[in-house]
């Protein structure tokens, strides 16, 4: 798919500027962008739940009538009244109110009431008797025998594998080829261990997870969430309450993180509130709830045992990943077909695998769709396994990544279990350039060995380094439209971007107006983007995956280019050339060898009407991005404290769209589960109550701004063959090797390997013998 001479760097206005404002620029700096919390709706109730103290446990009886007498509540409702029917994840398995509890913070009962206030205090009035089981709450003692089993239909605890919405071709859980044991034989290097990623980490956005619920009658109900991806939230929520037809509004999201997409829980109880009542229900989740009963990222052990020739190339893997979701399965088998995906990626050359999964339910707060989608979990972990396999023949990792990493030609299989051929792509340029700034042949000193040791002996750093890469940049079907509406007054026009896109921070929404802008040849500030609604717009997962670049910029181009079609057409009999001869500018279609003969778009489109250009994106998965982060730890050897003190990400963009968001994309690596669930993000469960003990932003460990570590980057322009633009999505995995790296320089900085996330003073301590 070559795209013609246009498209070039040197030819454009505004993708890849730094001048060019976000259109919600001012909005943002005066305080005035609307989010889910600054709007309401007449006669609007506020829900409140009442949640289980207990990990496991039959509610044994239930007395709600004085909540229900306490004046201005509308409604209680309990595992008596709740449809039973209405059942989250997949396949569908937990009632969203269920007489038995699966986690600590699982629903017991809902109110609705007329202030929160009011709700809160009927909470206190509902009376419950619990019976409590026994309780299981790690992957592997999960699925032994006479372990508490959470679902009757799920034998010890294994979730069915495969996702249909992903996998039309059946489940693809496994990825068996080649002859394994003969390959781990020819090997020259091999390594085994078991490595745990595995404290679910939370991204916690700043905005909690929220929404407001109008039931319009019979199936019909209007939603507005704190989501980031508007027909996510449509899809799952849709599989929750049955024959819903839901329209999803969003505003301004308050960043996700790739965590705010579903909102299942807090949707779902909104509009079975608002269905009790007849009234809209704003169920909004405080910052406890959302640490303690919101979707985590998932939890992964893993032991695999991984085999390189003697050049450092791998050739064999086998591993076991167990997967924890948490107290119900959401989808979860998409992410393992993620993370077995993007795997490949980064051993793209090896011929043999056996790569086994299992995702299983616990006693824990849910997990769910976390910036990341399986693929950083699984990489945090062989990734280690990977860098041991490297020191086994003492080879630098930088080197073997070059080798190893998926090329132009190169084949895989993705989540859908087909095969794949990588298309377009070289990254070996972009490891060379990263790894140069970092200054990597001179701080590299082997294998165990410290780059730096203080006098005393009691610090000293390490240097580490680690890749991945994601081909979801290209997922899911897309469509838009660009719609021309000459200006009542005057010979302007603008044009209207009618697209399926929140802005949840990044701002895309301002990115895909410069798209607009540059193909029509108009000031972006005449560019209009729709607000974001699932019944007026046309189809778009919205921004996950990094998907957003490709998807919906090659959508939003291909619009344009059928109303640019369609308009030089209307202008033939004005210009007395054929199409190909024309050009748009001024608002209008011109001739390019007589600039002099010119049309207005006005004077093509009949009087009050518009034209309107359509184009779509089909899911294609054959352009994986790439990220490799370098870094610089120190570690204190008497105490045990981990400090990142230098970063550098390395990485092709193929055309940047957006410097300034690129940068700080690269930046938020830094947090939302990413570099620090290697050095202290974690959830701690009670071990005896199995509640979760981080529950605020003072117990939830969380790095402030005062102690980022100096960052740097290297991004390339390739021009890759993806759209017209020529670019690739990176967001998503700017810090995703970040925690592999981080272990990799932790063990070289104090010559002991650390197979445990995150490395926190006792872990680093216990590695050292000292406790």
């Amino acid at each position: 798919m070559l795209y013609s001479d246009e498209y070039k760097p040197e030819n454009y206005r505004y993708i890849g500027k730094t001048n060019v404002p976000r259109k919600d620029a001012r909005e943002i700096v005066t305080g005035k962008c609307v989010f889910l919390d600054d709007f309401t709706l007449p006669r609007t109730l506020i829900g409140k739940s009442l949640k289980s103290p207990y990990a496991h446990a039959l509610v044994k009886e239930i007395d709600a009538e004085k909540a229900r007498a306490l004046k201005g509540v509308a409604a209680v409702i309990t595992y008596k009244e709740a449809d039973p029917d209405w059942k989250l994840g997949w396949p569908p398995q937990k009632s969203i109110i269920d007489r038995k509890l699966r986690y600590a913070g699982d629903t017991v009962a809902i109110v609705a009431a007329e202030t929160a206030e009011i709700a809160k205090a009927a909470l206190d009035l509902i009376e419950v008797e619990y019976d409590v089981l026994p309780s299981v709450i790690d992957g592997i003692s999960a699925v032994k025998e006479g372990a508490p089993q959470l679902y009757e239909e799920f034998q010890n605890n294994i979730v069915p594998p495969g996702y249909p919405p992903f996998q039309k071709d059946g489940p693809f859980w496994q990825l068996f080829k080649g002859d394994v044991e003969k390959a781990f034989e020819e090997c020259a290097f091999v390594a085994e261990d078991t490595v745990e990623f595995a404290k679910m980490a939370s991204p916690l956005a700043p905005e909690q997870p929220g929404a407001i619920v109008r039931w319009d009658g019979g199936d019909d109900y209007t939603v507005w969430a704190t989501s980031q991806s508007s027909y996510i939230c449509k899809i799952f929520n849709s599989a929750v309450i049955p024959n819903s037809n839901l329209d999803i509004c969003t505003f301004n999201v308050g960043g996700s993180y790739g965590n705010k997409q579903s909102i299942g829980i807090p949707v779902v109880l909104a509009a079975m509130l608002s269905r009790a009542t007849g009234r809209p229900v704003k169920f909004y989740q405080t910052k406890t709830e959302q640490l303690t009963s919101f979707e985590t990222r998932l939890g992964s052990q893993v032991h695999a045992k991984i085999g390189m020739d003697k050049d450092g190339v791998v050739k064999a893997v086998k591993a076991d990943w167990f997967v924890d979701t948490g107290a119900f399965c959401n989808g979860t088998q998409a992410q393992i077909g993620v993370g077995i995906g993007e795997t490949q990626l980064v051993m793209a050359k090896c011929p043999n695998w056996r790569l086994d999964t299992n995702c299983v339910v616990t006693n824990k707060q849910p997990a769910g769709i976390v910036r990341g989608f399986g693929g950083q979990e699984l990489n945090s972990c062989l990734a280690l396994l990977m860098g041991r396999t490297m020191k086994a023949g003492n080879l630098d990792p930088v080197e073997c990544f070059k080798k190893n990493y998926v090329n132009d030609g190169d084949f895989f299989t993705w989540r859908d279990g087909r095969e794949w051929r990588a298309h377009s792509i070289n990254y070996v340029p972009a490891m060379e350039a990263a790894a140069k700034k970092f200054g990597w042949k001179e701080k590299w000193k082997g294998w165990g060995v410290p780059t730096w040791t203080s006098e005393d002996g009691n610090r000293v750093r390490g240097v580490g380094c680690g890749v991945i890469g994601n081909a979801d940049i290209g997922e899911d079907n897309t469509e838009a439209y660009v719609r021309v509406v000459p200006d009542l007054m005057g010979e302007k026009s603008h044009v209207i971007l009618q697209t399926s896109v929140t802005e949840s921070g990044m701002g895309q929404r301002s990115n895909l107006a410069k798209m607009v802008a540059e193909i029509m040849n108009i000031p972006y500030e005449h560019v209009d983007v729709t607000p974001t609604s699932t019944k007026i717009n046309p189809t778009g997962f919205g921004l996950c995956g990094s998907r957003g670049t490709i998807t919906y910029g090659h959508a939003i181009s291909n619009a344009c280019e059928d109303v640019k079609k369609k308009l030089c057409q209307l202008a033939v009999p004005f210009l007395e050339v054929e199409a190909d001869a024309m050009e748009l500018r001024d608002y209008g279609v011109g001739c390019v060898a007589r600039p002099s003969k010119f049309v207005t778009w006005k004077k093509l489109i009949p009087p009050d009407l518009t034209l309107t250009g359509y184009g779509q994106h089909l899911e294609n998965f054959s352009t994986p991005n790439f990220m490799m982060v370098f870094l610089e730890v120190e570690v204190n050897k008497e105490t045990g404290l981990v400090s990142v003190i230098k970063w550098l990400s390395g990485a092709d963009a193929g055309q940047i769209i957006d410097p300034a968001a690129l940068e700080m994309q690269l930046q938020g690596g830094i947090g939302a589960a990413c570099l620090d669930t290697a050095t202290y993000e974690e959830h701690i469960i009670d071990p005896v109550l199995k509640r979760t003990l981080t529950y605020n932003m003072i117990e939830y460990k969380w790095r402030p701004f005062n102690e980022f570590p100096a960052f740097d980057s290297v991004v390339l322009e390739s021009q890759f063959d993806t759209f017209q633009f020529k670019a690739v999505g990176l967001g998503e995995i700017s810090g995703a090797a970040a925690a592999s790296a981080t272990l990799q320089a932790v063990s070289n900085a104090i010559g002991v390997q650390v197979s445990q996330y995150p490395a926190t003073p006792d872990v680093i301590l216990k590695a050292l013998g000292r406790m």
